[in-house]
């Protein structure tokens, strides 16, 4: 970006920030209408499976897939619980939404048989390129605006394929 000079530095993400993974939860306690989401693995519904009274991490912070699909960065702004298998990637200092693309660009290598685990030591080891929180900063901004184009423009061709299915339906019934 304008205004932006000197070098990105590489780290080890284990450098950057602090990682830790999901534990087991008490299923007897998840509920539909309590305040702080309980987060797992899936991609569908943001990943929450439930809803606690209390959380385990502050936001913001990421979450990590560690199995199945894994590597898939998600930032998070709301404290939160996560489950076993989730990592969860507070930076140091940094922009939470540059370290969520950063990571998606990470190709993480299957060192596995069967299902596609990351541990988070394994996690901890990849590299990425930082640069100041500054740039970062406006970096995150950048994508976040463009995530949210993105959105917009998913939700509205949702909308014209339900028109479509809809106007089909009613022509060849």
């Amino acid at each position: 970006f304008d205004g932006f000079s000197g070098d990105w530095k590489e780290d080890k993400l284990s450098n950057l920030g602090n990682i830790s993974v999901g534990g087991d939860i008490n299923k007897d306690l998840l509920s539909t209408n309590a305040t702080y989401p309980v987060i797992a693995n899936g991609m569908k519904l943001d990943g929450i499976v439930g809803y606690y009274t209390t959380y385990k991490i502050n936001a913001p912070a990421i979450t990590i897939s560690g199995r199945g699909d894994i590597g898939f960065a998600k930032a998070r702004f709301e404290n939160f619980t996560p489950i076993v298998r989730l990592i969860v990637f507070k930076p140091s200092s940094g922009d939470v939404h540059f370290f969520e693309n950063a990571i998606n660009q990470i190709k993480f290598s299957i060192e596995s048989t069967g299902v596609p685990q990351l541990t988070a030591p394994q996690f901890g080891s990849y590299k990425v390129l930082c640069t100041t929180f500054s740039e970062q900063r406006k970096i995150g901004v950048f994508f976040q605006k463009l995530d949210q184009q993105i959105a917009q423009h998913e939700k509205k061709l949702e909308s014209y394929q339900s028109l479509k299915k809809a106007m089909l339906q009613r022509m060849f019934v």
